[in-house]
């Protein structure tokens, strides 16, 4: 995988000033966005990838959207909703006149093949079913009208309704095959339609002539008014950077830290909100047997200081002060649960038995407290995992981050041949927790047996009073954090870069940017 491609037609980098394939295009009828990471599959119902995300959100609309200022929920596809008294049973009355890219009208029918279609997927559809969990079935009451079934009280579904992965997709795309979607065949009935799909490269999207349906959050309700979208890929943040700062990029969807003191009232600006949900996070393999210790667990998030990741990190970006960003419901500030103790990761680590070697690092018997961290190494936050490194090794902790290329980074994670990795996932409920931690979830710790964690997570999910959530919420905190489970790192941010031409674009409640408002002044 090339570490830079961009949309020119030559082989140089952006920078470098070579013509692109619009520039024959009237001004301000394109724009072109600068993506942080390939994009390997775009369907919005299978992948949990951001860099995907943000492509699929242009294509699909959804049931309701979510303020990002306020939280609530308010209509979309869906004009107006009923919740049932125990929250297991939801009614949407559809809008007039959607239809799907491919002309197929979308119908009571079609929003119950849909959301049988992201039961059906399973495991393949990692968000989605935790969104779902609990679907007895959707029925369509007529044409305009679909009620929707779980079996136990659902409280986070309607929200789950505003998420991209719920997003709506035609029939026709339904029956395609899983591989056959996540290649980029597929009709939604967003803003945009796939104009060129090159996985590696490039994704390119066409304004969808007719488009009336917007989100009532949108300031524009019509058709795009640019013609052409092109997500390029481009890797390296100092060139995609540079190539804002010059103009050949509309956009990066990922500015760093030390980039931030590039925008102002003059020039590019910045656009950045935090991302709810579950922040950046350390996840232990609990298999290991090192790692199944829990005064191991324990030592390694007392002997990190956060406080010194904050140069390190994008723009919007900080550590983190919970297992949830500050922008999700439920957070509470439990930074003192997640202090910079290097004198307690000292004990706990004595009084388990592991002493320190010949070369520093820890062992008892013949086990040393030596560790590899998996990532993609087109994540980011390598110089993060260098320093916290350095920081665990001060308490004889040994940790070695390694960077893997996509492929081979999926196939370890996915075998759990890992000490380590980092996960976030984004999503504006606190039941987002259930996507991670329960032994019946992703489950990246590998656990096998239920506990406080999974009870009280999944009573997140069933409580209605806000008090009683609210408690729930915290309970549930409290055992991810004095388990071990998930050692928090920081809170993400979505920081984009915009050229000062573009107006328009806005952040959704989960931090992806939605482009059919945009303008790019010539």
């Amino acid at each position: 995988m090339l570490r830079l491609i961009s949309v020119l037609a030559c082989g140089a980098v952006l920078v470098a000033g070579c013509a692109t394939a619009d520039a024959g295009r009237p001004a301000g009828d394109a724009l072109t966005v600068g993506l942080a990471a390939p994009v390997s599959c775009l369907d919005p119902h299978q992948t949990p990838q951001t860099s995907n995300l943000h492509v699929s959100r242009q294509l699909v609309d959804s049931l309701t959207d979510q303020d990002p200022r306020t939280g609530e929920i308010v209509p979309w596809l869906a004009t107006s909703w009923q919740v049932g008294e125990e929250a297991k049973r939801f009614t949407f009355t559809l809008r007039d006149g959607v239809t799907f890219s491919d002309g197929t009208p979308l119908d009571a029918a079609a929003v119950v093949a849909n959301l049988d279609d992201i039961a059906k997927l399973g495991a393949r559809s990692p968000l989605g079913a935790g969104y779902l969990a609990g679907y007895a079935g959707a029925s369509a009451l007529d044409a305009k009208t679909v009620e929707v079934r779980f079996d136990v009280p659902s409280g986070q579904f309607l929200q789950a309704t505003s998420m991209v992965t719920l997003g709506m997709l035609s029939p026709g795309t339904l029956g395609k095959t899983p591989e056959q979607r996540c290649a980029g065949t597929l009709a939604g009935s967003g803003p945009f339609v796939l104009d060129r799909v090159a996985l590696n490269e490039e994704v390119r999207l066409s304004a969808r002539t007719g488009y009336a349906w917007a989100s009532e959050l949108a300031t524009h309700r019509g058709a795009p008014r640019v013609r052409t979208l092109t997500f390029a890929i481009v890797t390296d943040p100092s060139v995609r950077h540079g190539s804002l700062l010059s103009g050949q990029l509309d956009a990066d969807l990922q500015v760093l830290e030390q980039n931030q003191r590039s925008f102002g009232e003059q020039g590019p600006r910045l656009l950045s909100g935090t991302r709810p949900g579950i922040v950046f996070t350390l996840l232990p393999n609990e298999t290991r047997p090192a790692l199944h210790d829990l005064s191991v667990r324990r030592a390694i998030g007392a002997a990190l200081d956060r406080s010194r990741f904050a140069p390190l990190l994008a723009a919007g970006e900080r550590p983190a002060t919970d297992v949830l960003a500050t922008t999700t419901p439920g957070y509470a500030d439990r930074s003192a649960d997640l202090a910079y103790a290097p004198d307690e990761a000292v004990r706990l680590l004595d009084a388990a038995g592991w002493r320190r070697g010949p070369d520093g690092v820890r062992v008892k018997g013949s086990q040393r407290l030596s560790f590899e961290l998996v990532y993609s190494a087109n994540e980011p936050y390598g110089s993060v995992y260098q320093l916290m490194a350095q920081q665990l090794a001060e308490a004889g902790i040994e940790l070695r981050p390694t960077p893997l290329d996509d492929a081979t980074n999926s196939a370890r994670q996915g075998a759990g041949d890992y000490d380590f990795v980092s996960w976030a996932v984004t999503r504006g409920d606190p039941t987002v927790l259930a996507t991670v931690y329960p032994v019946r979830s992703a489950n990246p710790q590998r656990r096998t047996k239920p506990d406080e964690v999974d009870s009280t997570i999944a009573e997140i999910a069933t409580v209605l009073d806000p008090a009683e959530r609210a408690e729930a919420v915290a309970a549930a905190a409290e055992a991810i954090i004095s388990g071990g489970h998930g050692i928090p790192l920081f809170e993400q941010a979505s920081s984009i870069g915009l050229a000062a031409r573009v107006t328009g674009v806005r952040l959704d409640a989960s931090g992806r940017p939605i482009f059919q408002d945009a303008e790019v002044r010539a």
